[in-house]
This record gives C-alpha cells, structure tokens and sequence, in this order.
C-alpha cells in the first residue's frame, strides 16, 4: 500500500536518535511493535507500506502534524531557524508508551547505537519471530516477556546498573493498568513510581512515545545547545524542571519539534560547535 507525503524524509526521520524499535533493511526500514512492519520512500512523495493500517503508519511517523505551521511558530531566532532548515524532512514519531519507556530508560548515560543493540539483543531474546515480504524480523521485547523471564534471563543484555530499572518498568507495566488510554496526568504518576524514570526519561516518553508535541526533554546534546545558545533565557536556573520549563514557555506547544530539531542539527554538526 501507498500513502503520499510531503517534506519527509524516512530515513531522517527513524535514524534521529528518536526511536530504538527500527531496522534498516536495505532500502526499507522494519520494525515489530504489535505487527511486522515495512516501510519504503519510493521518492519524496511516495511512501510504502506492508503491515499496518494507513491511518496508523501516519501516526506512528507524525504525518498528521502541520509541519509548515509548527516550523512557523517555532522559528523565534536564528538559531532555531539553521536547525529547522537543517532537520527538514523529521517528524516527532510516536513509538507507544512501553516501547519508549524501555528505549530512554535504555538511554540512560548511554548513546544511541549502543541503545539500538541492546533493544535487537533483547528482542532475539525476548522476541517472537515472524515475516513480513520476505524479510523475517523479532518482535519488540515485551514487558510480559520480561517479566516472565527476571532477572536471570537480563543477565545476558549486559545493561549494568539499568537493568533493576529494566525490571521495575517490566513489572509495573504488568501490574498495572497502564496504557495510552489514560489521561496524561495519570500516565505520569505512574511512570514517575519506576525506577530510573526521572524528569529526563519521563519527557523523551512524553515526546516520543505519546507524542505530546509540548514535552521538551533535555539530554546531555541539549542542554549543551540551550547552555550556549539559549544562555540568557536559563541563566541562574539550576533545576532541570525550571530550565525545561523556561524553554517550553519560549517555544510554546509545539517545543517538542524544536528539541528534535535542536539535538539532530547540533548533535549532527557538533565540531563546528565547539
């Protein structure tokens, strides 16, 4: 099947460091959460898909967002603008709130390709397997799966100290009425009651995971961004919270898309930053 798209770029878009759950396959781009999925950009206004509905591939990738007007309310300075210019063709995905509650507490003084091996490692652990055009691709480590399999069974992902986190979220999950039905409010209280879930973790799920385009989290690439670039606007704050907030207020609902855009223009070109 086919949908048509505009200003978007696949690849751009799942090798953003924004989500964990995707493997190129050659020219495609695969992935397992509820079902196999395959994508392919035939050419900028085509894209192709086998697995899943129209409507929940455009979700999943952001295209139902008004990215002319998103790009417009958020362009506020010169520096926005060259990451906004720079990041076209991204969206915000939406990856579910377990996949990406597993993949930022993953994250966690980590970077993003040793995340991505750890999630494959523990999907052909943890993973069932199936094959979607030819192409045979393991599932999504669930929280069940983990659950099932404690302690013992993560020994062999070698995540150090985050696997009592892995663990926490695993079981809560499976232990609570936790999904994406709930109002956000309740969402955070429970995400906030498992380990390793802080201010930091608890954005990227905002963001990533529910797509809530008012989240901002701030990693490591970020604050660096918003120390040097934004210096005035957080000077004298010393919590994360307040400087979250202060950068929320300055890029108003849709400050998601400017942290994405932030962290893939100054992440991709940080030597000339320095």
């Amino acid at each position: 099947m086919r949908v048509k798209v505009r200003d978007f770029s696949l690849d751009k878009t799942l090798d953003a460091g924004q989500t964990f759950g995707w493997s190129r396959v050659g020219k495609s781009w695969v992935s397992f959460f509820d079902v196999p999925l395959v994508l392919t950009q035939k050419d900028s206004e085509t894209l192709e898909f086998s697995g899943a509905s129209k409507e929940k591939v455009q979700e999943m990738l952001g295209l139902n967002d008004d990215i002319e007007g998103i790009r417009a309310e958020i362009d506020r300075d010169d520096f926005i603008d060259k990451a906004v210019n720079f990041s076209k063709g991204i969206r915000v995905v939406k990856d579910g709130l377990w996949p990406s509650a597993l993949g930022f507490i993953l994250s966690i003084q980590s970077n993003v390709p040793l995340i991505t091996r750890r999630i494959k490692l523990m999907s052909s652990l943890y993973g069932k397997t199936e094959e979607i055009n030819g192409i045979k691709i393991k599932s999504f480590p669930s929280y069940e799966s983990i659950h099932d399999g404690g302690k013992v069974k993560l020994k062999a992902v070698k995540s150090g100290f985050r696997e009592r986190f892995i663990l926490s979220a695993a079981d809560y999950f499976y232990s609570h009425e936790l999904s994406e039905s709930l109002e956000l409010g309740e969402i955070k209280v429970h995400l906030s009651n498992i380990l390793g879930i802080g201010d930091k973790v608890m954005d990227c799920i905002l963001l990533y995971g529910l797509h809530d385009l008012s989240a901002f989290p701030m990693d490591v690439w970020i604050l660096r961004a918003v120390q040097e670039k934004y210096g005035n606007l957080i000077s004298g704050l010393k919590k994360y919270k307040d400087k979250r907030n202060t950068m929320v207020d300055y890029f108003g609902r849709y400050a998601g898309y400017a942290q994405l855009f932030i962290y893939f223009y100054y992440r991709s070109l940080w030597g000339q930053f320095k």
